[in-house]
């Protein structure tokens, strides 16, 4: 098993990594309230109008506002990956019924092009997206309808600590699983997929085509706690005793 970037959580660190198309001061922050263990959660905010470029993307040119950060950690297809972490939306936070906000994604270098509302995207391998009351995976498939299977009610993660755990494993069977707070929500397995250069993980807030909603996005708040990130089972097997920050 082969890592391009490869860091370690030995010292019960938060993994290391970087805003990702990003670059307001309130969009990314350090915080020790609201948290889920130990002392710190990390922060995001997205106002209307919070959109950046970077490497030849333009966020502002595709009608899409975020803030979301990028664990420095890849991995080649073929090898699983596990990932874990807690999410917190305040009572107040708001959702559209018409803009998606994506809270996770696992994402892919050098992977199919898509062509989606008129404008050309590298999709993802799957999102978790908010629209509406429904939390929804999507799993993005080359060529035909994608995947989506909905995992829980928003209004029931208001105001509480949401735990996730993924597993994903790619190759000649991919599979895809899901886990809301120890319940099994989701398994997708054996779509078709060419294999990228890599795989990574992203999260926060992230909303696209933002003019659906028909007048400016809400501003959107949410909290990230205890994200962990392994090859293995045992890697996010340490769980809230054992805190990363």
């Amino acid at each position: 098993m082969v890592f391009a970037i490869a860091c370690t959580q030995a010292n019960a660190d938060r993994l290391l990594g970087a805003r990702s198309l990003s670059d307001t001061d309130w969009g990314y922050g350090i915080v020790t309230a609201p948290i889920r263990a130990g002392t710190e959660a990390q922060r995001f905010e997205v106002r209307p109008g919070d959109c950046a470029s970077n490497g030849g993307w333009d966020d502002c040119a595709r009608d899409r506002e975020r803030s979301e950060f990028r664990p420095d950690l890849e991995w080649l297809p073929g090898a699983p990956m596990w990932i874990e972490f807690s999410l917190f939306l305040p009572l107040d936070f708001p959702v559209s019924d018409r803009v998606k906000t994506t809270i996770a994604q696992i994402h892919q270098r050098g992977g199919p092009i898509r062509v989606a509302g008129g404008l050309v995207s590298r999709p993802p391998v799957m999102q978790m997206e908010l629209l509406g009351d429904a939390l929804r995976l999507t799993v993005h498939v080359p060529g035909a309808d994608n995947i989506h299977v909905d995992l829980a009610e928003v209004g029931a993660m208001r105001g509480v600590w949401t735990d996730f755990r993924i597993h994903f494993a790619s190759g000649d069977r991919s599979e895809l699983q899901v886990w809301l707070n120890d319940d099994l929500r989701a398994q997708v397995a054996d779509w078709p997929s060419p294999p990228p250069d890599f795989f990574y993980f992203k999260y926060g807030i992230y909303r696209s085509f933002v003019s659906r909603h028909g007048a400016p996005m809400p501003t959107q708040i949410a909290y990230f706690d205890e994200l962990r990130m392994g090859p293995l089972l045992v890697d996010v097997a340490p769980g809230l005793a054992v805190p990363v920050d």
